[in-house]
């Protein structure tokens, strides 16, 4: 097996190439693992490199590999935030013999909190020893986009967001830059900015089922985990095993409300609240489609873009992701 590592040096306000990566190659060298260090150098290179360090793999092992399969194994470590797992992701799916891990480094760092505590994923000598699993991923597809064609399709392994939650994804990610803004604080700062503004979002949401749902919306929350927002437990029944997307829809409401249920919103525990059956639609599905007729906001694990119609659907057991030796067994 060769372990790559993805170094993502503008994630963590710059402090991956000092904390982290020293530790990287201590523990890479104690253990005498075959490995790579490799620095992205622009938003989407990390996606590029892994595409073509796999296609080349692919091209010399398709009439012969070693007697060892553990030897034909790539495993990616994602070095940075829920965005640079997302380029990992989609860098390395479809590719044969290749894993995926994440060492938590950026604002949210989501997705690692699937699987335990985020200090476990921290852990350098218990990711190299970890384990990788298949799990569940979201496939997007863009359908309309005015008079240009649609791009390819892209995949989430965490959470998408329309409305207040990718306003605030968005807004924390220019906060973060600021060097006075706590990296914890970020997304919170985010919250109490845009609910000043309370900017919804008029969709129609038609799931593989048939059912369908048209209005004005606070927020969506279309997740293959349950966590965003740097621990928020916004699809707090979502598993990343259980081959369902989880759909969180929220309708209109009032600040007064939404600030009230932070803390049970944060905690995952909203849904108990008798009081959220009014204005909360929880649903778990194969796929889904989104349809605006002007395009909106979409954060696609912490990525923003835009859109005007676009289907989801899962892609079960999708990538072998390597979970840390000390959450194996969660």
């Amino acid at each position: 097996m060769k372990h790559i590592f993805i170094i993502n040096p503008a994630a963590g306000k710059g402090k991956i190439e000092k904390n982290l990566l020293p530790r990287i190659i201590e523990t890479s060298k104690k253990l005498g693992i075959d490995y790579e260090i490799h620095r992205t150098t622009a938003p989407g290179e990390a996606e590029k490199f892994i595409k073509r360090i796999c296609k080349n793999r692919d091209a010399e092992t398709t009439h012969i590999f070693s007697n060892d399969s553990t030897k034909d194994i790539l495993r990616f470590y994602a070095c940075g935030g829920d965005g640079t797992l997302n380029e990992v992701i989609n860098g390395a799916y479809g590719h044969q013999n290749i894993e995926v891990a994440m060492i938590p480094a950026g604002t949210g760092n989501d997705f690692p909190r699937n699987f335990g505590p985020v200090n476990a994923f921290d852990n350098i000598e218990g990711q190299i020893l970890g384990h990788a699993r298949p799990i569940d991923i979201i496939r997007y597809q863009q359908t309309r986009i005015d008079d240009y064609t649609a791009p390819p399709p892209r995949y989430g392994v965490n959470m998408f967001n329309i409305g207040l939650d990718s306003n605030v994804v968005e807004l924390a990610g220019k906060l973060k830059a600021y060097p006075f803004v706590p990296i914890s604080l970020a997304y919170l700062l985010g919250v109490v900015i845009v609910l000043g503004k309370k900017e919804g979002v008029n969709l129609e949401i038609s799931f593989d089922n048939g059912e369908i749902h048209r209005g004005n919306f606070m927020l969506i929350a279309i997740g293959n985990g349950a966590y965003c927002g740097g621990g928020y437990k916004g699809v707090p029944d979502a598993s990343v095993y259980d081959n369902l997307i989880d759909v969180s829809i929220v309708k209109e409401i009032s600040r007064f409300t939404l600030i009230s249920l932070l803390n049970k919103y944060k905690a995952g525990t909203h849904l108990k609240d008798p009081s959220t059956a009014d204005f909360i639609i929880y649903r778990k599905s194969k796929g889904l489609t989104i349809s605006s007729k002007n395009a909106v906001r979409l954060s696609s694990d912490g990525e923003i873009s835009t859109i005007k119609q676009a289907n989801f659907e899962i892609v079960p057991c999708g990538i072998n992701f390597s979970v840390p030796l000390t959450c194996e067994s969660i």
